[in-house]
């Protein structure tokens, strides 16, 4: 018995393998998960990508529907598995800009900012004129957070200055910034740069407000003001 369902299982993955290959439009199947993704469609585009994945032979279409499934199982907050696709994807293509980026910003929400810097570090190296400004401000408004919490203060400031250099209205690197100033105990600046970022945030997207993002910020800033308020009282009671 153990043996048949063996080479019934084989059998079906040879069928499941020739019906990749020769029946499934592979490059349809990607187009069709990039403009899924794009309009919000997380299911249809993870779908779509991996049955790409699978009919592809050529790597570089295979590190293309790798992406597709990183992003959009992080949009699911599949973050584990975001991961596990730009591993998939870098093993392919190590020196992937987007990839390497993109896995980073992924260490540092999972809280491992060693190999978040090894990973944006490269990404930004090989990077130069390959994507946009704002793109690498972006990215280094993510790096900065890996700095900042192994408590490179001056790297992460610096990060935040430089980002904010190459794209004024980044929210991202007006959030580093106030992160950055609340750790030198700067409440006054983190405030200041809190409230830009929000404000861009809104700009940005009018209903942000109720996003997970606009959310946190909103609080991170109403926790700030309260921050100052009492550094303002602490320094009049000592003079």
């Amino acid at each position: 018995m153990i043996k048949f369902v063996r080479i019934a299982s084989f059998f079906i993955a040879v069928v499941i393998t020739v019906f990749s290959i020769f029946l499934i439009d592979s490059e349809k199947e990607l187009t069709d998960a990039q403009l899924a993704y794009q309009s919000g469609d997380m299911d249809q585009a993870m779908r779509k990508a991996r049955r790409a994945n699978r009919a592809f032979s050529d790597e570089q279409r295979k590190v293309s529907a790798f992406y597709v499934q990183a992003k959009a199982a992080n949009q699911m907050n599949w973050t584990e598995k975001s991961k596990d696709y730009l591993d998939e994807l870098l093993s392919l293509q190590p020196d992937h800009v987007s990839g390497l980026l993109f896995r980073g910003e992924i260490e540092v929400e999972l809280g491992d900012n060693t190999n978040a810097l090894q990973d944006m570090n490269r990404g930004l190296e090989l990077a130069q004129e390959k994507i946009s400004d704002n793109s690498v401000a972006y990215a280094l408004s993510k790096r900065g957070l890996a700095y900042l919490a192994l408590n490179q203060v001056e790297n992460a400031e610096d990060d935040a200055q430089k980002a904010i250099q190459l794209s004024k209205k980044l929210p991202e690197a007006y959030d580093l910034l106030s992160r950055v100033m609340e750790q030198k105990e700067d409440y006054e600046a983190a405030v200041e740069a809190c409230e830009t970022a929000y404000n861009l945030l809104n700009e940005k997207d009018r209903y942000a407000v109720v996003s997970p993002e606009g959310r946190q910020l909103s609080d991170r800033l109403v926790d700030l003001k309260i921050k100052h308020l009492q550094s303002k009282k602490v320094i009049r009671s000592a003079n």
